[in-house]
């Protein structure tokens, strides 16, 4: 198992005998039947998945716990018996509520790369959670299903990735992005912050990338390639946001696995210019 997954919005999985389907996301099926034959509608182009299932199944174990003071010493009573805490049966129906109160929420799913220990996570929602009682395991332990779904089709780094430049008025500033993932992201965000004069345009060319803006601005232009919206600040300016003739890359800003150099040109004032995305995997 490569992966392991931990924790659901805070919540430990129960990871004891670990069952878990690390498939990754499955893309629709291409293929059309024609006359004579089958048609494949797609083509050459990458069919990207559209939604992911994921099932995670392990044991709860019920244990006594026992009070303990600053340095771990046991606290005891007068007769020096230990102090209890939570009996095995009250530790074990805790560990199954907290995951039950859980259903029907989005959260975090976290998992970690067991070779290093490196954190990812995916934005899911716990649809089920199944529970196969047997009476002689009822008081020690309790072994759990569940089962998630995402619209992400990835999983993505605990922490993002930012690449900064500074752009002079006029002059073509080369900015280079690295994507240590091995998935393309399609949802970074660029910002290009003022810092002197007012903003008119923007140009960020590629390799079948070319994104354009106009308008006036004299603080932060903020542009979701997730979301596909253009703000300054709050407010929205989409008006201005365009997809030049040479934009033929699938989407407004993909940054393939690898390295993207891109030429960034800012007219009318300077201003520091930043992509932040999170590396993903599948």
């Amino acid at each position: 198992m490569a992966y392991l997954i931990t924790t659901f919005d805070g919540v430990p999985l129960p990871l004891y005998d670990p069952e878990q389907d690390d498939s990754a996301a499955e893309a629709l099926s291409t293929l059309l039947d024609s006359v004579g034959g089958t048609f494949d509608y797609y083509g050459t182009a990458n069919r990207l998945p559209r939604k992911y299932g994921i099932e995670v199944s392990g044991i709860y174990v019920g244990e006594t716990e026992y009070l303990v003071d600053d340095a771990d010493n046991y606290i005891v009573d007068e007769a020096g018996n230990y102090i209890i805490a939570g009996t095995a049966v009250n530790r074990l129906r805790d560990q199954i509520q907290a995951l039950r109160a859980k259903l029907g929420v989005r959260g975090t799913l976290t998992r970690i790369r067991q070779d290093d220990n490196v954190q990812q996570t995916i934005t899911a929602r716990l649809l089920q959670v199944r529970h196969d009682k047997r009476q002689q395991e009822m008081a020690r332990l309790a072994k759990l299903t569940c089962l998630f779904e995402s619209v992400q089709t990835a999983w993505q780094a605990a922490s993002a990735t930012t690449t900064t430049g500074n752009a002079t008025d006029g002059v073509q500033m080369g900015l280079t992005v690295s994507n240590g993932g091995d998935v393309t992201v399609y949802d970074a965000t660029l910002t290009i912050a003022r810092t002197s004069g007012t903003i008119t345009a923007i140009t960020i060319v590629g390799s079948g990338i070319s994104l354009a803006w106009t308008g006036s601005t004299t603080g932060t232009l903020t542009i979701n390639c997730g979301a596909k919206t253009v703000r300054i600040g709050s407010t929205d300016s989409y008006n201005g946001f365009s997809l030049g003739s040479g934009h033929t890359s699938r989407g407004w800003l993909p940054l393939a696995p690898g390295i993207t150099p891109l030429v960034v040109t800012v007219t009318g004032g300077n201003a520091t210019v930043t992509i932040r995305h999170y590396n993903q995997f599948r």
